[in-house]
């Protein structure tokens, strides 16, 4: 029994020391492809794993923003896609992707959940945080015309009447 023990010990041990020594980039393609095969649940374990191990790397933000995408598309679980884009844009603010999550963060709220207050000031951040950016200029329009339905847009309003008149 205590022999059994010891080997199972030993085998969960190599298991688990295998799959620690993959790479950041070879745990995004794990991930990855478990996503494909439609192993979502696994998918984010991997995703969640990697950034949880290699924080450092730049591949760990691109995981945290796949795991946004999944939690919008597969669970429309939007408070946890918002947090996911939110962690990215607070904890790696020089990241390459930062900005696009803080911008995606304030167009969940003010368009998907509805969340004017909040979104707000996720748009005021990115302008404080990147005011040279190019999604500056969309960030201002969201700004402008929180809480607004598309009818009550005056920049959209030439562009829906050409639409409806063809």
């Amino acid at each position: 029994m205590r022999k059994q023990l010891l080997i199972l010990v030993l085998i969960s041990m190599l298991i688990f020391s295998c799959s620690e020594n993959r790479t950041a980039e070879e745990m995004f393609q794990d991930g990855s492809e478990l996503y494909k095969q439609e192993k979502v649940s696994r998918s984010i374990k991997t995703f969640e794993k990697l950034s949880n191990i290699y924080p450092d790397d730049p591949i760990a933000v691109k995981a945290i923003y796949r795991l946004a995408e999944i939690y919008a598309s597969d669970f429309q679980d939007f408070e946890s896609c918002v947090a996911k884009y939110e962690f990215i844009a607070d904890e790696y603010p020089s990241h390459a992707d930062a900005p696009k999550a803080r911008f995606m963060a304030g167009y969940t709220l003010a368009n998907i959940m509805d969340d004017q207050d909040r979104a707000k000031i996720e748009y005021e951040k990115f302008i404080r945080d990147y005011p040279k950016h190019p999604l500056v200029e969309s960030v201002q329009f969201e700004l402008r015309n929180l809480g607004k339905s598309l009818d009550q847009i005056e920049e959209l309003k030439g562009i829906m009447k050409n639409e409806t008149s063809e």
